[in-house]
C-alpha cells in the first residue's frame, strides 16, 4: 500500500510540474540590431550572444531585424512617431538618446537595476544614458577613437609614429614625398570626418569646453581662438594632402580598402575598427593616442559609453524585455572584447584568453588611465544640431567653409 501511495504521489508531482511547464508563457520579443553586414566586427559576437540568450531563456523567443547603422537610425525615428519601436533595440547615447527619452519612447530602467547588476558594470558609463536621474540605456561597450598606425609603412619610409602635432605634420609631409597617401578618410559619410575634427578640437579646446558646447551649457561658445585653431589645424592636414584626393566622395567602407591593403599608414577611427583587422594586419598595426598639441589635453579621449540597448516604453513585456536588454549588454560586452570588436563595459576576467586581439588590448590599456571620455559631437548634439556639425565639417573638407566660418555656423545652435 505504501508503495502504491508513493507512486501515486510521485505521479501527482510529475503531473503538477508538467502542467506548470506547459503553462509557462512563451513571450516573443522584437529586437533591432545594426550589425547587418557580414563585415561588421560586432555581428559574430552578437550572434553568439543571441545563442547564449536562447539557451538561457527558452521561454523568450526573439524576432531579430537587422539594419545598417544609418538605416536603423532613420527607421527607428520613424517608428517612434507611431509608438512602434521594437521591444528591445540598439541606440546611440547622449543627445540622440535624449530625443527618444523626451518623446516618451524609452522605458526608464532604475527599478530593474539591482545593486548586483550595477556592481558588475564598469563605473561612470551611464552618464550619457541618464537624464533627470533616470537610466534609459545599458552599454555593451566603451568606445574610444584611436590613431591606427601601420608600423610596416612607418619603418619602410623611416617615419616616426607621431606623438606631437609637429611630428604628425612631418609624418604627413614625409609620406606625401614618398608618394604615399598619409591618412584614410571616408568623407562621403560625413561622420568619419567628424572623428578627425572632434579629436583635434578636443586637443585644442579641452573636454570641459567641448562638453559645454555640445550640451549647450549656459555661456558655452564656439567663438574662441582655440576652436578656430582646432579647425585650422584640420584645414592644415587637408592642404598638406593628408587625405585621399577624393576623400569627400568616398564612403567609409571605400576609404578603408587601401588601409586594409597596407597602402595607407594612418587612420583615426573608433575602437571597433581593430576588430576588422585581419590577424596579419593586427601584427602590423599599433593603436596610439592622437598627437598632443601642447595644450595639456593629450590624455583626453573621444568615446565613452556611446551606444547600448534600450527597452521601448510601450512594450507589452517590460520584465522580459529588460532581461533581454541587460543580457545583450553584459554578454556582448564580453563576446565583443574576446572577438576584438569593442572595449568591455562590464567587468569580466579575461585571463584565460590568450589569443585576444593585440590592437584592442592596446586600446584597453591606453584608455584605462584616461583623464576623460567625451562623446562625439554628432552623438552628443541632437536633431538639426547634430546634422549641422556633420554638414559644416564636410564643407570645411571640401573647401566651402573656412575655420572661422565653421565656428560662426556652429554658434547658431545657441540661438
Amino acid at each position: 500500500m505504501k508503495k502504491i501511495l508513493a507512486l501515486a504521489l510521485a505521479l501527482v508531482m510529475m503531473l503538477s510540474l508538467t502542467s506548470a511547464f506547459a503553462e509557462e508563457e512563451v513571450v516573443t520579443l522584437k529586437v533591432s540590431s545594426i550589425w547587418s553586414a557580414e563585415t561588421e566586427a560586432n555581428r559574430a559576437p552578437f550572434l553568439k550572444t543571441l545563442e547564449e540568450f536562447e539557451a538561457a531563456y527558452p521561454n523568450i523567443k526573439l524576432e531579430v531585424e537587422w539594419y545598417e547603422a544609418n538605416a536603423w537610425k532613420e527607421t527607428g525615428e520613424t517608428l517612434a512617431l507611431s509608438d512602434s519601436l521594437p521591444d528591445v533595440f540598439y541606440w546611440n547615447a547622449g543627445g540622440v538618446l535624449w530625443n527618444l527619452v523626451g518623446s516618451g519612447d524609452i522605458l526608464p530602467l532604475n527599478d530593474y537595476l539591482t545593486d548586483d547588476i550595477m556592481a558588475r558594470m564598469e563605473p561612470g558609463l551611464l552618464v550619457d544614458m541618464t537624464f533627470d536621474g533616470k537610466v534609459y540605456q545599458l552599454p555593451y561597450t566603451k568606445a574610444a577613437s584611436m590613431l591606427y598606425c601601420n608600423t610596416e609603412l612607418f619603418e619602410k619610409h623611416g617615419v616616426k609614429i607621431p606623438e606631437t602635432w609637429d611630428e604628425l605634420i612631418e609624418a604627413v609631409k614625409a609620406f606625401r614625398a614618398a608618394g604615399v597617401t598619409p591618412m584614410a578618410l571616408g568623407g562621403g559619410d560625413q561622420w568619419p570626418t567628424n572623428m578627425y575634427t572632434d579629436i583635434i578640437a578636443l586637443r585644442f579646446v579641452g573636454d570641459e569646453a567641448c562638453r559645454a558646447a555640445y550640451y549647450k551649457d549656459e555661456g558655452a561658445t564656439f567663438m574662441t581662438q582655440d576652436w578656430v585653431d582646432g579647425m585650422a589645424a584640420f584645414k592644415q592636414l587637408i592642404d598638406l594632402g593628408a587625405f585621399p584626393e577624393d576623400a569627400a566622395s568616398l564612403t567609409r567602407d571605400e576609404s578603408e580598402v587601401p588601409y586594409f591593403a597596407g597602402e595607407i599608414p594612418m587612420y583615426y577611427h573608433g575602437q571597433w575598427f581593430s576588430g576588422s583587422l585581419s590577424p596579419e594586419m593586427q601584427q602590423k598595426v599599433v593603436a596610439v593616442k592622437f598627437p598632443a598639441v601642447g595644450k595639456g589635453y593629450d590624455n583626453q579621449f573621444m568615446g565613452g559609453a556611446a551606444e547600448g540597448f534600450c527597452v521601448s516604453s510601450y512594450t507589452e513585456h517590460p520584465d522580459e524585455a529588460f532581461v533581454a536588454a541587460q543580457f545583450f549588454a553584459e554578454n556582448l560586452s564580453k563576446n565583443g572584447y574576446i572577438a576584438g570588436a569593442g572595449l568591455p563595459a562590464w567587468k569580466y576576467d579575461f585571463s584565460e584568453y590568450t589569443d585576444l586581439n593585440p590592437v584592442m588590448a592596446q586600446i584597453k590599456d591606453i584608455t584605462s588611465t584616461a583623464d576623460s571620455m567625451l562623446l562625439w559631437g554628432n552623438t552628443a548634439l541632437t536633431g538639426e544640431d547634430a546634422t549641422l556639425i556633420g554638414v559644416t565639417v564636410y564643407e570645411v573638407l571640401t573647401g566651402e567653409l573656412t575655420p572661422e566660418q565653421w565656428c560662426e555656423d556652429m554658434e547658431t545652435i545657441f540661438e
